[in-house]
């Protein structure tokens, strides 16, 4: 599948677009340096299929997001469009995700690698077919958890939300976070691992 030789090099595009939009100063002025560390754990991950530097690279971009927030919100700096914000944290975790369907897609196919008879040709189908179900859920989820919390972006600004910006949008980020998680914990793999190579 395309897709899944994309998601392969996703950090290449991913860290750069997050870290370069967040203020220099949140940085020390490092940012490249940052975007050079953190592409190549991620790449590295996907590359040699390590599931613990996929999530380490992931969860760094979700912590630099809430910090360039915070950052911008001590050192006075120009607010962040929240939008862009939300965009870019419920991107990171479908991503993620994302990625370690890849790996669990490109583990079967491995697996299957050189099998002609039916059963394997069969077994590759039901690999192909979850794939493309995966991440067709995880897409599905991703949007969902965006427009609830962009619905609550638009509502906290109509009706003028008094309390402390950024404790709104560590709210809305957090609420964000929850509700995909158990989506997804509840939704995800539709069969088994051991059931796809059978």
């Amino acid at each position: 599948m395309i897709v899944m030789r994309l998601l392969k090099i996703n950090y290449v595009l991913l860290a750069p677009w997050i870290i370069l939009s967040l203020p220099p100063s949140a940085l020390s002025q490092q940012s490249i340096l940052v975007v050079v560390i953190v592409t190549i754990v991620g790449l590295l991950g996907m590359v040699l299929g390590n599931k613990t530097a996929i999530v380490l690279a992931s969860v760094s971009l979700l912590l630099l997001i809430i910090w360039g927030k915070i950052a911008s919100d001590i050192n006075k700096l120009a607010q962040p469009d929240s939008a862009l914000l939300l965009l870019q944290f419920l991107l990171v975790i479908f991503l993620m995700e994302a990625s370690t369907t890849a790996l669990t897609f490109g583990s079967t196919m491995k697996k299957l690698e050189g099998k002609k008879d039916d059963i394997s040709a069969e077994a590759r189908m039901r690999a192909i077919e979850w794939g493309g179900a995966q991440l067709f859920s995880l897409g599905k989820l991703t949007v969902a958890a965006f427009g609830l919390s962009l619905g609550l972006l638009i509502i906290g600004s109509i009706i003028s939300v008094s309390f402390n910006q950024l404790a709104f949008s560590g709210i809305l980020v957090l609420a964000s976070v929850i509700v995909i998680f158990i989506l997804l914990t509840y939704g995800r793999e539709p069969e088994s691992r051991n059931e796809i190579t059978d």
